[in-house]
């Protein structure tokens, strides 16, 4: 199987050694810094882990400042982790395919990423939320425990 991308979930579950997904993440994530070809991020995924990581909400601590930036460093500077990129037509193909897909409020986010991800030739994603996903036709979702058990569903 081809290149899959690490939803931001997957990023945030990684930062909290108490959220319910760590440890799945976390073999996801090794993986991901350990093998190259296996999964990707884009830009996007590092400024939602921000913005969720740092959201202060009751019961939940925010991720110091140091530790943020210490992991999408980490993310960013991988040769591992491939790093995908909107494309100059990304942003009217998103408004155009979501249209016709009849997408409103905040799975406008799922989907730019969805057509950054076609446009750089990445048709997978492991996420906590893939039937946010599987309402895309050209990308396939896996859950997160799903890709974590099994390290030959994605990757080449």
């Amino acid at each position: 199987m081809a290149l899959a991308l690490l939803d931001t979930n997957v990023l945030v579950y990684f930062a909290y050694r108490s959220a319910p997904l760590h440890k799945e993440a976390e073999t996801l994530l090794e993986r991901g810094l350990r093998k190259r070809g296996v999964f990707c991020i884009a830009p996007q995924n590092l400024v939602e882990f921000a913005a969720v990581v740092t959201r202060r909400r009751r019961g939940e601590p925010v991720l110091p400042a140091e530790a943020l930036i210490r992991m999408t460093d980490t993310f960013y500077r991988s040769r591992t982790l491939t790093k995908i990129y909107p494309r100059r037509g990304t942003v009217m193909r998103a408004i155009r395919e979501g249209n016709a897909l009849e997408v409103y409020g905040s799975a406008w986010y799922d989907l730019f990423l969805a057509v950054t991800m076609r446009d750089a030739g990445v048709r997978a994603i492991v996420t906590e939320n893939a039937a946010d996903f599987r309402r895309i036709p050209f990308v396939t979702a896996y859950g997160i425990e799903e890709a974590a058990k099994n390290e030959n569903l994605i990757g080449p």
